[in-house]
């Protein structure tokens, strides 16, 4: 098979296991799979930075990246970490201005890029893409709202609890201490993720260690009782 054709059905495969390019036939995938770019990242890369031109849509084929906003002060707040199969990228499609967020991969990545007229020329012709992509923005402005209640209501000590409970059910691996977190985060970005400061983050680690729900792993995170954990995300002592 040439190497050219080889590459087109490598990235038509990736694209079936992406959202809203999942939706596409096979047909308008391999249409697609002709114009993407498959581009690869470094730990610590930024892939999208904040204010830059809006001109593509990706799709993660391998690895996670951590979704953010800087703020006047300079702190950054930690809106999502998405990972394998997810989109960024797509509000670009319907606005003419610059990113909102920057998005920076936590390990080395992999991505599809489309070209925003590409794209847009694909959903005009497929309304099954159409509506996937119409779900997506819901379930986008959905987790926005859970994060701003999270943020304004709750006390650090549950958002923190929310954010780890959220990385084990999505890259938790059972271990003989527990469930370890796959995803290597430093403090700064556990902290982030709960919108609080490292010294603060740090001492509910260090309590939920004491306490017997964190395992003392050294720099590994690893859930020692994610039951008491769940407990501490809804709130009660």
């Amino acid at each position: 098979m040439p190497v050219g054709a080889r590459a087109r059905d490598e990235k038509q495969a990736a694209l079936a296991k992406i959202e809203v390019f999942s939706a596409l036939s096979e047909a308008e995938r391999g249409a697609v799979a002709r114009v993407a770019q498959l581009r690869r990242y470094g730990k610590g890369r930024a892939l999208v930075t904040q204010g830059s031109v809006t001109d593509a849509t990706f799709g993660i084929v391998s690895g996670r990246l951590r979704v953010s906003l800087s703020r006047a002060d300079g702190s950054e707040a930690a809106l999502a970490i998405l990972g394998p199969g997810e989109l960024f990228g797509e509000l670009g499609l319907f606005q003419d201005g610059s990113r909102s967020a920057r998005v920076t991969a936590l390990e080395d990545v992999c991505v599809l890029s489309v070209a925003k007229h590409e794209l847009l020329r694909t959903l005009e012709r497929s309304p099954a893409a159409s509506l996937a992509l119409c779900r997506l923005l819901a379930s986008r402005v959905r987790g926005l709202a859970d994060h701003f209640e999270e943020v304004t209501a709750m006390p650090v000590e549950q958002r923190l609890a929310r954010r780890l409970v959220f990385l084990a059910e999505r890259w938790g691996e059972s271990s003989k201490a527990g469930t370890y977190i796959s995803l290597k985060l430093s403090q700064q970005e556990l902290a982030e993720l709960a919108d609080t400061s490292r010294q603060t983050a740090n001492k509910c680690l260090a309590k939920w260690r004491k306490a017997g729900i964190l395992a003392a792993t050294g720099s590994a995170l690893v859930i020692g009782d994610l039951r008491r954990l769940e407990v501490r995300a809804n709130g009660a002592a």
